[in-house]
């Protein structure tokens, strides 16, 4: 279970049971959290499969993402690029990253259905894939009607971050 209670101003403090972790929305707004799991995620996949078959592996990842302009200000797209460095060859280092996107990381199959995933791996500093994509959503055209956020007068500050 995840508890977030409100510290002040745009702060929250959330818990795991296990850690405690404050969370400046001015400074890593919820949006940039979401993506920032879903990265997190997908890269521990990949470290955790290279390092059980006895890889040494280096690894960091870039997120482009695209929404919607309208509410909901859903997720359309996914670019996950993959910054390996191993002594896999292409094929293993490819399969631990599409493992990883199309059976094990629950974040990214979460949002699979309804927004477009592509990924580029450079292994090595030589770029073995370029936006390939998997079997993934029709790009966040789910038929929701858009509406305007000033009628309810909240807006959602934390979705246009």
């Amino acid at each position: 279970m995840i508890k977030i209670r409100h510290i002040d101003g745009h702060k929250f403090e959330a818990t795991n049971g296990k850690e405690i972790l404050v969370i400046d929305t001015d400074k890593y707004s919820p949006v940039e959290l979401f993506i920032t799991g879903m990265g997190n995620c997908s890269l521990f996949d990949v470290v955790e499969m290279a390092k059980n078959k006895g890889y040494k592996i280096e690894a960091e990842m870039e997120i482009e993402s695209k929404r919607r302009d309208t509410f909901p200000k859903i997720f359309t797209e996914f670019h996950f690029i993959y910054k390996i460095k191993s002594n896999a060859d292409n094929v293993t280092a490819k399969r631990w990253i599409l493992s990883s996107l199309e059976t094990y990381c629950s974040t990214i199959n979460t949002v699979r259905a309804t927004s477009k995933i592509f990924y580029t791996i450079i292994l090595n500093n030589e770029t073995i894939a370029y936006k390939e994509s998997i079997i993934s959503g029709n790009g966040g055209d789910l038929g929701l009607e858009s509406f305007n956020d000033d009628d309810d007068g909240f807006g959602c500050a934390c979705c246009n971050a």
